[in-house]
């Protein structure tokens, strides 16, 4: 089976689990959240290089959240767009991470302390697309990113008169991802059609990725806040002999809207 027809099978999965989610969505209300963060990057990509790289990168997220009135249930959109420049040890080479990240969530949440404290869980799809160019590399100077994940995922948050703060923890389970094979020249696969097992499922063992996002909102006004926080996002691959990482840590800002 060539490599065309696996990805062709991602994609039709991937329209099968954000369907589901855009089925459920005849919401009401909504919330949206704009963040732009700064912060460090640290990557390892084996196929090419054994060498760790670290540097600044920038981060652009944006968060729906839609409920029913009077609904326990609510749906969750995130774009996520990550852009890096980082440098190795000895500052001899450099590479070039950009990644785009779309997360869809469904979670049923629980009121407590008088409204005060709100948790919510359930569950997550995404799909990541993406690149790491390496500037010294001459036959194989890229490599390509493409993962589609499904996790458990919770959030919580306390709210006050004037503040409010969120923590959401998101896991893996299981996924597909797209890689080649140690060796194997992106020539080899896409244009003479050697394929050799480039689609591969994924765990929380080989590909342990989560992401934990806190904020603290200041509520400036009944349907506009401003907010502070703190985006981790810890992206792991162990498949075909390679290892990749990417690592982010971010400070962001932004505004929260509420319709």
């Amino acid at each position: 089976m060539t490599c065309k027809r696996h990805l062709l099978r991602i994609l039709c999965i991937a329209w099968c689990m954000l369907g589901c989610i855009v089925s459920a969505q005849a919401q009401t209300t909504s919330t949206r959240h704009h963040e732009l963060g700064l912060g460090t990057t640290n990557i390892l990509d084996t196929y090419l290089s054994q060498e760790k790289f670290s540097g600044l990168g920038l981060t652009y997220l944006s968060t729906s959240e839609y409920a029913k009135d009077k609904s326990s249930w609510s749906t969750l959109w995130q774009h996520q767009i990550n852009m890096a420049t980082a440098e190795d040890r000895t500052k001899d080479g450099s590479e070039l991470e950009m990644a785009y990240n779309l997360y869809a969530g469904r979670y049923h949440a629980w009121e407590l302390m008088d409204g005060r404290l709100q948790l919510q869980a359930g569950g997550m799809a995404s799909i990541a697309l993406g690149f790491i160019y390496n500037t010294r590399n001459g036959n194989n100077p890229a490599q390509a990113r493409f993962t589609m994940g499904i996790h458990p995922s919770g959030i919580a948050t306390y709210r006050l008169k004037k503040f409010s703060f969120r923590y959401q923890l998101d896991l893996p389970l299981a996924g597909l991802a797209f890689s080649p094979r140690y060796g194997q020249s992106y020539y080899e696969l896409f244009s003479r059609g050697n394929y050799d097992r480039n689609i591969v499922p994924t765990t929380f063992v080989s590909a342990p990725t989560f992401r934990q996002h806190l904020t603290a909102a200041w509520h400036c006004s009944q349907r506009t806040a401003i907010t502070l926080g703190y985006l981790g996002d810890y992206q792991q691959l162990q498949v075909n002999n390679l290892k990749q990482h990417v690592y982010s840590s971010r400070i962001m800002v932004g505004v929260v809207m509420k319709r």
